[in-house]
C-alpha cells in the first residue's frame, strides 16, 4: 500500500475537508445531520479512489482527529457510529453482493445495528423515549440517504474523477 507524494497530498486534501465538515457541523447546529453525511462522502471518494482498505485507514485518521478537533462529541459518535463507517460497509456489501435485495437488506440491517448502539449509547446520559414512527421513520430516511450518497459517488465517478486526472 505504498502512495505516490501526489496520492498523499490529495488524501491530505480530502482530510482537511472532511474536518472542516465535522468541526461546522459543530459550530452550525441547525445542518448537523447534512454536514455530517458530507463529511461521509468524502470518505466515500477516498473509497472509491484508493479501495476499501485505504477508505478504512482514512476514516480511523478522520475519527481520532475530528475527536480532537470537534466541539460536541456526541456528534462525533454518530459519525463514528454511523455516517464514517457507512460509506465503507456501503462500499463492501455493493461488491461483494449481487443480489440487489441482499445488498438493501444487509445495509438497512448495518443501519438498525449502528442506530441501536447510537440510542443504547445516548439513554445511558439522558432519557429518550422512542416510538414506533420515529424507527419508521428513520428507516425511510435512511433509504433516501442511501439513494442521495450512490447518485454523489456515481456523479462523481462519473464527472469529477475524469476531471482530477489521478
Amino acid at each position: 500500500m505504498l502512495l505516490k507524494s501526489r496520492d498523499v497530498a490529495y488524501l491530505g486534501v480530502l482530510l482537511g475537508l472532511n474536518q472542516l465538515f465535522i468541526i461546522l457541523s459543530s459550530v452550525i447546529e441547525t445542518n448537523t445531520i447534512i454536514l455530517m453525511a458530507a463529511a461521509a462522502l468524502i470518505v466515500g471518494v477516498v473509497v472509491v479512489e484508493f479501495g476499501g482498505k485505504t477508505g478504512i485507514i482514512f476514516y480511523i485518521a478522520s475519527c481520532i482527529l475530528g475527536f480532537f478537533l470537534t466541539f460536541n462529541k456526541v456528534e462525533m459518535f454518530t459519525y463514528i457510529c454511523f455516517f464514517g463507517v457507512y460509506s465503507i460497509i456501503k462500499h463492501y456489501i455493493e461488491t461483494k453482493t449481487f443480489n440487489k435485495y441482499i445488498s438493501y437488506a444487509m445495509k438497512i440491517a448495518s443501519f438498525n445495528i449502528s442506530l441501536l448502539l447510537i440510542y443504547f449509547t445516548v439513554k445511558l446520559f439522558i432519557s429518550l423515549p422512542l416510538q414506533w414512527w420515529m424507527i419508521l421513520a428513520a428507516q425511510i430516511l435512511f433509504i433516501i440517504y442511501d439513494y442521495a450518497f450512490t447518485i454523489f459517488i456515481n456523479q462523481y465517478i462519473n464527472s469529477i474523477k475524469p476531471r482530477i486526472g489521478r
